[in-house]
C-alpha cells in the first residue's frame, strides 16, 4: 500500500493554483470584515491590528447579528436542534425503536455541548458570512472530539461529482520543536531523523527551536479500503497523510529554504479514520466548485466600501466647516491670528479694506441628505445580512400574539432559504450523522440498538426556528 508525496503534492499545487482564483477575493472581504482572519492570507504576523481603514461599522454589526442569529436559529446551544428517527412512521412510534432514537438524539447533543463544537460553530459562522465557505476539522481525542475551524487560506477542498468536499488539504505552519515533540521517535534516548529532512534536524540540533516549517496535510477516502473486510487498523474509509513540504521553496523566519527530497513514501504520519474528519461548507456555488460564491459580505461590498467612503467625507466635511481654511492680504499673515473664543485679531486698513479673512471656498455638506443617503445604505446592508429580520423583534418591541411571531419566523425562513438549503447540504446534515455515528460507536452510556433498527437507516429532521 504505497503511497507517493510527489503525487500528493501535484494534488496540492493543483488546489491551491485553483484557489488563487478567489484569493485575492478573500483578501479584500477579509480586510473589510474580518482582518484578524486574513493573517495567513497576506503572510502578516499575528496580533497586530488591520481595521483601521474601517469608519462605518454597520456591516461589522450586521455580521455580528448574523452569527449570532445562525447560531441560534440553525444550531442552538439552548434547545435541541435536530431529532433522528426512523422514516417509516409506524416503526418510529413503536416504544423500543422510539426510546433508543431520543436517547440517540441526547447524547448527539451531549456530544456537541460537552466538547467546544458550539464555539467552533461561532468562528465557522463568522468565517461562512465573510468567504461564504468556512472548514472544520475534527480531531479524535480521548475526551471526545475536538473542533477545529480552519484559517481562510490555509486550506483547499476538492469536490466529488455529487458536489461534497472530500479532498482536503491543508498547510500547518509548525515550528521545529512541535515537529520533532509531535513526529519523532527516540531510540536509546536518542532521536530517530529518519523521518525528517536534513533541514528540520539541522535545525534542531542548532537549537533554532521557534523557527517555523510547513507542514502538509492530505485528508482523502482511503484507495485501499475494502468493504469486504473487517473496518480497523488500516483499513479504514478515510486516511490523514502528514509530510513536510517540498513541492515549494518555503519560507519561515529562519529565512527561505527548499524542503529536501525525502524518499517518495516517507511520511511524518499516517493515519486512518473510519469517520469523515472534515465538514466542509459554504453557500451556493456552480460548476460544481468547491468554494462558495454567494454570500452578504459578496453582495454588498461595494454598499461597504460607499458608507466607508461617505463617513469618511463626512468627517472632512464637517471639519472644514469648523476650522475653514481662510484668505485675505498677505498682511494679515503678519497678524496674530487666534481662532480662540473672545480673541482680538488686529487688522491693518489694507485688510478691513478687503474685508477681513474669509473662508478659501464655501462648503455645503447637504447634512440632512447626506444622512439620508447613508441611511438607506445602511438599510441594504442589513438586508443582505438578514440583520432586519433576525432582530425583527428587537427592532420592533410591541406585544405579539403566538400567531403573528409565528408568521414572521415563516417570513425569515423564506428569505433565508436558500441560504438555510446550503447549509442543510453541507453542514446540518454531515454534522448530525457524524454525531450519530460517533455516538453509536464511540459513546458508553448509549443504550443498545433494537433487533429492529439494525441495519436501517435513520432520518435526520431539523427542528430549530
Amino acid at each position: 500500500m504505497k503511497r507517493s508525496i510527489k503525487e500528493l503534492e501535484y494534488l496540492r499545487s493543483v488546489l491551491k493554483t485553483d484557489f488563487m482564483d478567489i484569493k485575492e477575493d478573500w483578501v479584500e472581504k477579509g480586510l473589510w470584515v474580518l482582518p484578524s482572519r486574513t493573517k495567513y492570507l497576506l503572510n502578516k504576523s499575528q496580533g497586530k491590528r488591520e481595521n483601521h481603514h474601517i469608519v462605518d461599522i454597520t456591516h461589522i454589526l450586521s455580521h455580528r447579528s448574523f452569527v449570532a442569529g445562525f447560531m441560534e436559529g440553525n444550531t442552538s446551544t439552548t434547545r435541541p436542534w435536530f431529532r433522528l428517527g426512523h422514516p417509516d412512521k409506524e416503526l418510529n412510534a413503536f416504544k423500543p425503536v422510539k426510546e433508543f432514537t431520543q436517547a440517540l438524539t441526547d447524547r448527539c447533543l451531549s456530544i456537541g455541548t460537552s466538547s467546544n463544537l458550539y464555539h467552533a460553530l461561532s468562528q465557522a459562522y463568522s468565517d461562512f458570512g465573510c468567504f461564504d465557505t468556512a472548514c472544520i476539522y475534527i480531531d479524535e481525542l480521548e475526551k471526545g472530539p475536538h473542533f477545529n475551524v480552519l484559517t481562510p487560506g490555509a486550506y483547499f477542498l476538492m469536490n466529488d461529482n455529487t458536489g461534497t468536499a472530500n479532498v482536503l488539504v491543508r498547510e500547518i505552519p509548525m515550528t521545529i520543536k512541535n515537529i520533532v515533540d509531535n513526529f519523532g521517535k527516540k531510540i536509546n534516548g536518542k532521536w530517530d531523523w529518519s523521518n525528517f529532512s536534513d533541514t528540520v534536524k539541522n535545525l534542531y540540533e542548532a537549537g533554532a527551536y521557534t523557527t517555523t516549517v510547513t507542514i502538509v496535510e492530505t485528508v482523502m477516502t482511503n484507495k485501499f479500503f475494502d468493504n469486504d473486510l473487517p473496518e480497523a487498523g488500516s483499513n479504514r474509509k478515510w486516511v490523514s497523510l502528514i509530510y513536510e513540504a517540498k513541492g515549494y521553496d518555503e519560507v519561515s523566519a529562519y529565512g527561505k529554504y527548499n524542503a529536501d527530497t525525502l524518499e517518495d513514501d516517507k511520511f511524518l504520519k499516517i493515519q486512518y479514520r473510519t469517520r469523515k474528519p472534515f465538514i466542509a461548507f459554504r453557500s451556493t456555488t456552480s460548476n460544481n466548485f468547491a468554494y462558495g460564491e454567494r454570500g452578504p459580505t459578496t453582495d454588498s461590498l461595494g454598499l461597504i466600501k460607499s458608507l466607508n467612503k461617505k463617513a469618511i467625507a463626512k468627517d472632512v466635511a464637517l471639519d472644514l466647516m469648523l476650522r475653514p481654511p481662510l484668505q485675505g492680504p498677505a498682511t494679515l499673515k503678519k497678524s496674530y491670528v487666534t481662532t480662540n473664543p473672545q480673541s482680538y485679531i488686529s487688522l491693518d486698513p489694507q485688510t478691513i479694506a478687503f474685508g477681513g479673512a474669509k473662508p478659501v471656498f464655501e462648503v455645503n455638506p447637504a447634512i440632512a441628505a447626506l444622512n439620508q443617503d447613508v441611511e438607506d445604505l445602511r438599510n441594504m446592508v442589513r438586508k443582505m445580512y438578514y440583520e432586519d429580520f433576525m432582530l425583527f423583534l428587537t427592532h420592533n418591541p410591541k406585544t405579539r400574539t403566538a400567531a403573528e411571531v409565528n408568521a414572521i419566523t415563516s417570513e425569515q425562513q423564506l428569505v433565508i432559504g436558500p441560504m438555510l438549503q446550503s447549509l442543510d447540504y453541507t453542514l446540518n446534515v454531515p454534522l448530525t450523522d457524524y454525531l450519530a455515528d460517533y455516538a453509536l460507536f464511540e459513546d458508553p452510556y448509549l443504550p443498545p440498538v433494537p433487533k429492529e433498527l439494525e441495519g436501517e437507516s435513520l432520518k435526520t429532521t431539523f427542528i430549530s426556528v
